[in-house]
């Protein structure tokens, strides 16, 4: 689950190895009053990929389809989503909301793009694009080199002994990931989000992490995003579905509208109409 605004914010979240230089070590274990060893950033990330899923299991797989159930705390407020994403970095989140209406954003590998009922159809750019590019990779784990400007140490604040990493990317803000010290599985991310309403920060805790297809990923993640609280949880996941490259590109301006139009009259009724995910190719 990539990866998290509400199109993005639900999207997903994990990183890894290649790339930035080495931190000085520690002391060496067993001097007098010396500190446990300092881990660099390559031994963290490694062990991240060997845990979630090694290489050879991300390749013996195509497209992935995730199926989500959304719980938004103090506001009555309930949805779902289903995420779609291809090995060529092809990705699309549809989520829905009733009452509000119904939030896309995908990549059809060169443009990324987001449509929902207040800001209509975008085509995305600059720190928007970036994160939306981000979420869309389909082994980030393997690519760290490629996708971030920089990967430093960073100290763990909640004092649990995780092991964190600040990730910059070369035009979004940079986040957090933490991760549990002896499971090597990510337990939290922070950072802020570009939205089209300005600079979000957010915080995410991941949990109940599980094996499907021999990938490891969590099926619940708690989100503080500004004043929102919500929990995104998976019901569904399925590899290797024959999807369609259509169901990747912009919808045309008269979807946009069509769908712009019908949410606005379902959100006079108290109720938007809810639009079903692009239609996937025949197996």
């Amino acid at each position: 689950m990539r990866r998290l605004a509400l199109g993005g914010l639900l999207s997903g979240l994990f990183v890894c190895p290649l790339g930035a230089a080495a931190v000085a070590a520690a002391p060496a274990a067993g001097a007098p009053g010396a500190a446990p060893a300092t881990r660099t950033v390559d031994a963290i990330l490694a062990d991240v990929v060997k845990a979630m899923g090694n290489e050879a299991a991300w390749k013996a797989h195509k497209t992935l389809r995730l199926k989500l159930e959304m719980t938004f705390q103090g506001m009555g407020i309930s949805g779902t989503g289903e995420r779609f994403a291809t090995k060529d970095d092809k990705a699309l989140t549809v989520t829905d909301l009733p009452g509000m209406g119904t939030i896309r954003e995908g990549s059809n590998g060169k443009i990324c793009w987001a449509q929902d009922p207040i800001n209509g159809l975008r085509e995305l750019g600059g720190a928007e694009a970036e994160q939306a590019r981000l979420e869309a990779v389909w082994n980030p784990e393997l690519r760290m080199n490629e996708l971030y400007k920089s990967i430093e140490l960073k100290s763990d604040a909640s004092g649990g002994g995780l092991e964190c990493l600040e990730l910059t990317p070369h035009d979004a803000p940079p986040v957090t990931n933490c991760y549990d010290a002896k499971t090597h599985l990510q337990v939290s991310q922070k950072g802020t989000r570009a939205t089209p309403q300005g600079d979000t920060p957010f915080s995410s805790t991941l949990k109940d992490w599980r094996e499907v297809g021999g990938i490891k990923m969590p099926f619940s993640v708690d989100t503080q995003a500004g004043p929102i609280t919500f929990t995104a949880r998976l019901s569904d996941v399925k590899f290797d579905q024959a999807l369609s490259d259509k169901m990747f590109e912009p919808p045309s301006a008269g979807d946009a509208a069509g769908a712009t139009g019908a949410a606005a009259k379902g959100k006079g009724k108290g109720k938007a109409k809810a639009h079903a995910a692009p239609a996937q190719a025949k197996p």
